[in-house]
This record gives C-alpha cells, sequence and structure tokens, in this order.
C-alpha cells in the first residue's frame, strides 16, 4: 500500500483502513465528556475525520454527536453514512472487530456502515484528484443511527436538513421508498410465575432469550438478524414463550399474538402494492416490579397511518400500556425523478444488470433526514445481508463493485 501526495494508489489504501475503523468497538456506551454516544463511538469518529482530513476534505466535529468532511465548492451533495453499530451478539466464528479470510472481509460495520461510508469518502478523494468538482460534496458521519438518530437532531439543528444526496446503507440497486417505523412497549400486568428478560435493540431479532416461571430457569437461542427483516431470523423470544405456552393460558395468549412476524396476530397484517407487507419484531423484553414489558419493532406500509396501526394493536392488547418510544415517518421519492434515474443508471453501467428497477424497503436509513434522499448499496440483490447478524461480512471483490458504483455515481453528479 502506497500513499503519496495525498493521492490514493490502489484499493489497499481503502482496505487498511477499512480493517482499522472495524477495529474500533463502536456500539454505544455510557456517555463521557465530548462522547454523547461513549468513548467507542467518539473513537471511530475521530478516525473518521482524520482519514478524511488526510485525504484532503476539510472537517467538522459536531461534539461528539456526528461529524462531516467537505470537499469542493458550490451546491452540496450529500452522502449520510453512519459510524456506530448495534451489539457484536453471541456466536461468532469470526473476529467481529475485523479480519480478512479467504477474501472476506469479517465485522461488525462491514456492511453495516463503517465500510460503504469510507468507500464513498475514499471514492470522492480518488475523483477530486484527476477532475474539477462542480459541487461540495459533504460526508456526514452520524454516531447514533442504531439507537435514535440524536446525531441528526444535532446536525440538523446547526447545519440545517441536508438537501439532497443519498445513503449508502442498505441495497441496491436504490431505495425510492422506505417503511415507516414506529417502536412501542406494550406493557401488561406480569403474568403469575413468569418473567421474561432478552434483547438488547427494538430493531435486531433477539438470538438469546432466558424466563424464570414458578422458580425455574427456562431458555432459548435463535437467530439474529436486522429487525425489517425479522423473518430471515429466528426470534429467541418467540421461541421461548413456545417453550412455555402449555403451562398457562396467558403465556399461550401472547405466543398467539407474536409468533407471526408480518402481524396477523396482533391484528396489524396489513400490505399495499408499493411499499410491500407489514412486519413486526419482538425485540427487547424485560420486567419491572409488577410489569412485563415488550417492546416491538413495527414497519409499516406508506399507505397505512401511524394511529391505524396502534389503534389495532390496542385492540389486541386490551387494557395494556402501550408507549411509542421510537418513530420514522414513511419516506416516498418519485422513482421518476433525476437523483433516482441517475443512480439506477450508474448501477447499470456497472453491473450489467440492464432490468433493474428502484425498490422500496422496511429498513429506515438517513435519507429520511433529507429532504430529497435515497438509500444506495451497499448489498446487492440476492446476497445474504449480513447487517445485525453473526459474522457480518463482504466479499472484497464485492466491496471493489461497491466502490466503483459509488464512485462513478459522485462523478455523475459531482464532476
Amino acid at each position: 500500500m502506497t500513499y503519496q501526495d495525498g493521492k490514493i494508489m490502489n484499493f489497499d489504501e481503502l482496505l487498511q483502513s477499512s480493517l482499522k475503523i472495524l477495529s474500533i468497538n463502536s456500539v454505544q456506551s455510557a456517555p463521557e465528556e465530548g462522547a454523547p454516544f461513549g468513548k467507542g463511538v467518539l473513537d471511530t469518529l475521530l478516525f473518521a475525520l482524520g482519514e478524511a482530513k488526510r485525504l484532503g476534505f476539510n472537517v467538522k466535529n459536531l461534539d461528539g454527536y456526528a461529524g462531516y468532511a467537505d470537499i469542493g465548492e458550490g451546491k452540496p451533495f450529500y452522502i449520510l453514512g453512519h459510524l456506530d453499530t448495534v451489539p457484536i451478539g453471541s456466536g461468532w466464528t469470526k473476529n467481529p472487530f475485523g479480519e480478512i479470510s479467504d477474501g472476506v472481509i469479517y465485522g461488525r460495520g462491514a456492511v453495516d456502515d463503517k465500510l460503504p461510508t469510507l468507500a464513498c469518502l475514499f471514492a470522492a478523494a480518488e475523483l477530486s484528484r484527476t477532475k474539477i468538482l462542480k459541487r461540495k460534496i459533504r460526508i456526514i458521519f452520524g454516531c447514533n443511527e442504531e439507537s435514535g438518530w440524536k446525531c441528526m437532531e444535532r446536525y440538523t439543528s446547526l447545519e440545517g436538513m441536508p438537501d439532497e444526496g443519498f445513503s449508502p446503507n442498505a441495497d441496491f440497486p436504490v431505495i425510492f421508498c422506505e417503511k415507516g417505523i414506529v417502536n412501542f412497549d406494550i406493557t401488561i400486568d406480569k403474568i403469575k410465575g413468569l418473567e421474561i428478560s432478552a434483547g438488547e435493540r427494538a430493531n435486531v431479532v433477539p438470538d438469546y432469550a432466558r424466563a424464570l416461571y414458578n422458580g425455574k430457569e427456562f431458555e432459548a437461542s435463535g437467530v439474529s438478524a436486522h429487525g425489517s427483516h425479522p423473518d430471515e431470523g429466528v426470534n429467541a423470544i418467540v421461541k421461548l414463550i413456545e417453550k412455555l405456552k402449555d403451562r398457562d393460558e396467558k403465556i399461550k395468549l401472547l405466543y398467539e399474538r407474536f409468533s407471526d412476524c408480518f402481524g396477523s396476530g396482533l391484528n396489524i397484517e396489513m400490505e399495499d402494492d408499493v411499499s410491500g407487507r407489514l412486519t413486526v419484531n419482538l425485540g427487547v423484553a424485560y420486567c419491572d416490579e409488577a410489569k412485563q414489558h415488550f417492546v416491538v419493532d413495527i414497519r409499516y406500509p406508506i399507505s397505512v397511518s401511524e394511529e391505524e396501526v396502534l389503534n389495532r394493536l390496542k385492540s389486541a392488547f386490551p387494557g395494556a400500556d402501550i408507549t411509542k418510544t421510537h418513530y420514522h415517518l414513511p419516506l416516498h421519492v418519485d422513482r421518476n425523478s433525476n437523483l433516482v434515474k441517475t443512480l439506477l443508471d450508474v448501477y447499470k453501467e456497472v453491473t450489467g444488470e440492464r432490468e433493474a428497477l428502484p425498490i422500496a424497503i422496511g429498513g429506515g436509513t438517513y435519507a429520511r433526514a433529507m429532504k430529497c434522499g435515497v438509500a444506495f448499496g451497499p448489498s446487492f440483490p440476492g446476497e445474504p445481508l449480513g447487517i445485525h447478524c453473526v459474522n457480518e461480512c463482504i466479499k472484497i471483490e464485492t466491496f471493489k463493485k461497491v466502490y466503483e458504483i459509488y464512485k462513478k455515481a459522485i462523478e455523475r453528479i459531482c464532476f
């Protein structure tokens, strides 16, 4: 690997930077001075800003909440990525803090979203060495995407809402539509003798759950997945409730409510032709002195209102206290807009997939933080997502293709 006079000489430069950023644990932790999301997240932000400065960008740290890197002048084009990750979880057979094995890069953040964000940074830097920018490129480094978006709240309060851009944080070819997202804490009276404890984030399918029932401990294991694709995982909380359902009619009712990740048991099974089916992930369960809490992550179609979802949920749990803990309104950008058409054309050119079409997803990306924003990669159709999963990874050859797509897209729009 060589780096001379600020010029990227080969792909190894990006690979080495990728391994360094993966080596930093950027799961949110207790806040410290100047580090609102914990030291690890701040260290990751400082590393990214350092790399950007080294590559010729002007950089700014927004009090540890977020940061950005600018290059060029004129009307800004925004690229919004994030550096925080979900917890590591259990069951890894590769190093969750970065390793290359058999041509594959492993590590939490390899797909979501450290490496795609770095790829955009390096692509813009490489282009700026040989071409003349017609627009400013601003790459925003978010630090709280996985657990609240306080980073973008702070950014918007200081810098204003970004106008046009993309987020490298979901799927190709290009995403023009994202379902609405709402998390509810469903609080019921404890079932006699039962206490369930599991999960860390509502947007992650839990891979382990434990319960005490009449003084005896029960456990269940599952398979982690992103909360927007609960059907791709195995929910340990649901498995645990299934184990216990024949011991008490109230537990059996819980199983009937939560067993279907498309919401039929909760009376919220809905879909539309644009954004698809509603999904439900039972992500967290915990107890306090007298109550049992179940935190669900619901991704609902753009034709449905949050109010309708809540009203139906109340009918499934009469008398329960249901509290909204997190939400994002749906995103819908005209699929015939110049931004969508340009990014789709770039994808087709690089991949040769001439029949590719823009898609809708259940995931929630930083595209929602822009006036006109879409999600663009890095996962390809037909490939396992790996997001929020054990052994999160990306093949080096795939990463090269991702890099080329981002480079051509940035060139087409900004040069």
